[in-house]
């Protein structure tokens, strides 16, 4: 789970001398900082080794990491660039422990791994059809709209976590465009960025359905026929949601005989039980879907973290039915 922010602030001052602060991350941090200094000291060097150099960079990787987060991971607004485009999504940190928004109302490292992917590899979002599941704060519903999504329908399972996500891209559409035209009462209604409607809805998995106007475009195609990508960032995690019905619900998303896919981000995280990743995998196979590790050279260098992963989810083969009674 997200950690306490380590400091507010970034600075290239050495903190020889001073006093280092009492919170073990923060002093961590600060210690991190003059190993780094000493580091890139010694790597100018023509003596420097390898390794060192090495060391150097390791380091500085742990420090990026450690910069972004942490740096918003307590703050009322997080603000997010995508391609040239900034903007900020609200976050309700007190929403799990008062049991009104649960996890979703804040923005978890996997997010922004997930949206930093993205924008690296737009031409995955572009002009495509997009749902997003268990979507919290809104930010990759909104991500996707400005990498040139055509539409995008934002889901969560919880109703005060989609009012936010609401809310969020009303804000983030108003940023964008300088226009208050969002401002439209009808939960129905789409909400324009960069010329991508975003429509919101609450839906649990396994139980509900994406409102048919949604992605219907034609009278000959199905509602699920349309859909291109399906977004999942950070909700394997079933010491709070079962994995299978997320599962059951990229199975019924994804459309039969198609190239569209899924992109999931996934924290490691320990679970008593069974390994969440291992388990997703299984229920996936069972489905016919093929689960493909994105590799981490196709992360961003700067949103690139050893605990945390990129998947591509596709269908591959058609579950094997059920033989009828006769034919058993």
């Amino acid at each position: 789970m997200a950690s306490e922010a380590a400091t507010g602030t970034s600075t290239d001052t050495s903190t020889s001398g001073s006093t280092l602060p009492s919170h073990p991350t923060a002093r961590a941090f600060f210690d991190a900082l003059d190993l780094q200094k000493q580091k890139n000291d010694t790597s100018t060097s023509t003596t420097s080794s390898n390794s060192t150099r090495r060391c150097s960079a390791f380091v500085q990787k742990q420090l990026t990491s450690l910069g972004w987060r942490n740096r918003h991971s307590q703050d009322p607004h997080y603000p997010v660039t995508v391609l040239d485009v900034s903007f900020q999504v609200q976050q309700m940190q007190r929403g799990e422990i008062e049991g009104t928004y649960g996890t979703g109302a804040c923005v978890w490292p996997a997010a922004m791994v997930l949206v930093k992917y993205m924008e690296r590899h737009s031409h995955l979002l572009r002009q495509k059809v997009v749902v997003d599941l268990g979507s919290g704060t809104g930010l990759t519903s909104i991500a996707a709209a400005i990498l040139g999504a055509k539409v995008v329908v934002c889901t969560d399972g919880c109703d005060p976590v989609v009012q936010l996500a609401r809310d969020n891209i009303r804000k983030a559409a108003a940023k964008t465009t300088g226009s208050s035209d969002n401002d439209n009462d009808d939960q129905n209604a789409a909400v324009m960025i960069q010329g991508c409607p975003i429509y919101t809805q609450e839906l649990w998995w396994g139980r509900d359905s994406i409102h048919p106007s949604f992605l219907q475009q034609d009278d000959n195609a199905t509602c699920t026929s349309n859909i291109d990508v399906v977004l999942v960032a950070d909700c394997v995690l079933p010491k709070l949601y079962p994995i299978a019905p997320l599962v059951a619900e990229i199975d019924q998303l994804l459309p039969q005989s198609t190239n569209s896919m899924a992109l999931i981000s996934y924290e490691h995280r320990y679970y008593p039980e069974y390994d969440p990743r291992d388990k997703f995998l299984e229920l996936a196979q069972q489905r016919g879907l093929t689960v493909l590790k994105v590799p981490m050279e196709e992360h961003d260098p700067t949103y690139s973290v050893d605990d945390i992963e990129i998947c591509k989810v596709m269908r591959t083969t058609q579950p094997k039915p059920k033989q009828s009674q006769q034919e058993s």
